[in-house]
């Protein structure tokens, strides 16, 4: 087994087994936002910030976004009208930049009440504001799934249920093997960020069922693994698939750099020949913290 770790910023990495002769064409070009923790009281002038990278994602030609999770804080809030107005905010940025937009379910995301009825598993308010948490979509030929890992089970907070699996290998059934996937994941299926940067190792950062969900994907023609939560850049090449944790659009939670992660997001590009590359993009935020 090969590992390669990669922790620092590259022009663009990329994957695939195409031998071309001359350079290809993109076909598609979408950018990856996560961890934007847009909070309440707008500390930090994170609406502002998230306003910038959807600006600098537009100039830079992305064709969609799609959101990693951990749009916003309301995992521990309390009350019902604040955090929906707190996810309503943060749509409403989004859909006013004009671009079309996608998400990801995150921990940070979740809420225990939803139309005043009790939410065990706090998923209702997202579903209310973004649609599905479990879902997949098809653009120029690749073919997006997104999961959604927060599930508990068998005391670990982090998981993908049985049924999100039975209907992952159903929907890649029947996608096929011909056609590129690429999945999101806001907990990382595969990271090495705590023993690394801290020398510990905290599973609950981690899918506890990952190898699971990684064995499935691998019967397929999967490229890329787009992961969030953990605010750090962070490459793992492991058996011809690529986990990419994506840093974060508000870096150290809007006030500064998360060592050396600076605020920042995912270009991400699929070419005709279906190699699929990317780059970091520091959208050049200066902190205002308030």
């Amino acid at each position: 087994m090969t590992v390669v770790v990669l922790c620092a910023l590259y022009l663009f990495a990329s994957c695939g087994n195409a031998q071309k002769q001359k350079p290809a064409d993109v076909k598609l070009r979408f950018a990856y936002l996560t961890d934007v923790h847009l909070n309440q009281h707008n500390r930090g002038n994170g609406d502002e910030g998230l306003q910038k990278a959807l600006t600098t994602a537009a100039d830079l030609g992305a064709e969609f976004v799609l959101f990693g999770g951990d749009n916003a804080e309301t995992d521990r809030m309390k009350d019902e009208a604040q955090a929906d107005s707190l996810h309503a905010r943060f749509k409403r940025i989004v859909d006013g930049s004009g671009i079309p937009a996608y998400f990801t379910m995150g921990n940070h995301d979740r809420f225990y009440e939803c139309d005043g009825q009790r939410d065990t598993l706090g998923f209702r308010m997202f579903e209310k504001h973004y649609g599905a948490t479990c879902y997949s979509f098809t653009r120029q030929g690749v073919h997006f799934v997104v999961l959604n890992a927060l599930h508990p089970a068998q005391g670990k907070p982090y998981w993908v249920d049985d049924e999100q699996l039975a209907w992952l290998q159903a929907d890649l059934e029947q996608v096929g093997g011909e056609i590129p996937v690429i999945l999101s994941t806001h907990v990382p299926l595969l990271s090495l960020y705590y023993p690394v940067v801290d020398g510990t190792m905290k599973a609950w950062d981690m899918v506890y069922n990952s190898k699971a969900v990684v064995d499935l994907l691998k019967q397929y023609d999967t490229r890329l693994v787009l992961q969030g939560h953990q605010h750090l850049y962070e490459q793992i090449y492991e058996r011809d698939l690529w986990f990419v944790t994506a840093g974060a659009v508000s870096a150290d939670w809007w006030k500064g750099p998360l060592l050396t992660t600076e605020e920042g997001f995912l270009l991400v590009e699929v070419d005709e020949y279906n190699e699929v590359s990317w780059r970091y993009v520091d959208y050049g935020w200066t902190v205002v913290w308030k």
